[in-house]
């Protein structure tokens, strides 16, 4: 059973709370990523997906300079980086994202984990 910490993808991106909704979706559609964590102080306090962009800024008439945490999910879905695979798996709920941000003990993003990467390195 593989630790997350070994199916994770380290040096991810992530914007601040600040960061205006205009340049957030800049920085997905360049950095090719429909949900990006958001950190302040290196620590996680959310996660901006396209569809928060859509659903929560755009539909709403919301102006493009709208800082990101007024649309972010707050305290979205993550895990441990020292935790097992499997147990991540068995807690997640079906509407969780594909992709998960990975934490350290003081809850600092240290990664990303997609669910396919556990499936592939052997995971449930």
């Amino acid at each position: 059973m593989p630790l997350v910490s070994e199916l994770m993808t380290r040096g991810v991106r992530a914007v601040s709370p600040h960061t205006s909704t205009q340049a957030a979706a800049q920085a997905m559609d360049a950095w090719e990523l429909a949900a990006v964590p958001v950190c302040e102080d290196g620590k996680l306090v959310g996660l901006v997906t396209a569809r928060d962009l859509a659903v929560r800024a755009v539909a709403r008439g919301l102006p493009s300079t709208t800082p990101v945490g007024s649309v972010m999910t707050v305290d979205p879905y993550w895990c441990f980086e020292d935790q097992l695979f499997d147990e991540v798996l068995s807690t997640i709920d079906r509407r969780a994202p594909r992709r998960i941000p990975v934490v350290d003990r003081a809850r600092r993003l240290v990664g990303m984990l997609s669910l396919g990467d556990g499936v592939a390195g052997g995971g449930a």
